[in-house]
Formats: structure tokens, sequence, C-alpha cells
């Protein structure tokens, strides 16, 4: 009796409260998806800085290792296990995202500190992009960069600018 009761009244959601609650949990499933993109991608780049990081120390170890008995200046280029180029940083996804590498060094004295001592500065310079160059019609994929230096000093033999 009251279910017939029920069914005859005019009481009940009218269709603007329908559509407001509908509206409310479109937003809202949107939200939570946009969200969860947003975390994933977050979550890739991390991944991504952490590979490239650990690659660049790699490099950065064989040069250390490669040069472990050399007194003087330090030597990065000869060696085919030292080489520098592309890599692979991540291929699970489908699109692999590649790595660049380069390495430089430079030498310095700092007459300053010591006449006999003399260093070379080695750095590792890594660049990537994360995965899709535009998201909702904007930029968020812009370049990454990461670069590693270390510094190697080594006794010479003569001081500089002293006349023989």
């Amino acid at each position: 009796m009251f279910f017939f009761k029920s069914l005859k009244s005019e009481s009940g959601m009218g269709i603007i409260q329908v559509l407001a609650a509908l509206l409310i949990v479109t937003a809202s499933i949107a939200g939570l998806f946009t969200s969860t993109y947003y975390v994933r991608y977050k979550a890739d780049a991390h991944y991504h800085y952490r590979v490239a990081l650990l690659k660049a120390t790699q490099k950065l170890e064989e040069i250390k290792w490669y040069n472990m008995y050399n007194q003087h200046s330090v030597a990065i280029e000869g060696n085919e296990t030292i080489n520098t180029g592309e890599f692979i940083i991540d291929d699970l996804s489908g699109k692999s995202v590649v790595g660049f590498m380069t390495k430089s060094k430079q030498s310095f004295r700092d007459l300053a500190v010591a006449n006999y001592i003399a260093y070379d500065t080695v750095t590792i310079k890594v660049t990537w992009r994360n995965g899709p160059e535009r998201y909702f019609n904007r930029i968020i994929n812009v370049p990454q960069e990461l670069e590693l230096r270390e510094d190697y000093f080594y006794r010479t033999d003569q001081v500089v600018g002293a006349s023989e």
C-alpha cells in the first residue's frame, strides 16, 4: 500500500536536479582522469631522470677507471668503452624515450692555489624528452637536461710562467 502511494506522489527530483547532479559527476570524473594522467606523466618523468642520472654517473666512473693510473692529464678520447651518443632511456610504453649524451674536458691551472697543481674538468651532459610534446593543446614536454661534472687534480712538472 505504501508502495502505490509513493508511485502516485508527484514529489521527487526534477530534470534540473538530475542535470546538475550529472554535471557534477561528469566534472569530477574528468578531474580524476586528468589527475591520473598527470601523476603517471610525473612518475615516468622521474624514472627517466633517474635513468639519465645513472647513465651519466656510469660514464664518469668509466672515465675515472680508465684514468686510474694516469698521473697527468685526464684522457676521455681513445677508448671505445667511453663512447657517447644516443641511448634508450625507456621503451616500455611503445614509444621509446631516447637520450643523447655528450662529454667534454677543459684543463685549468689556478696559480693562486698552487703553482704545481693543475686540474681537468670532465663534464657529461644528457638531454631527452619525456613523452608526448602536447597535451590539451599545451606544451608540457620541454627538453630535459642533466649535467654532471668531476674535477681531476694532478701535479705538473714545472711552474707555469717559470723561465728556464
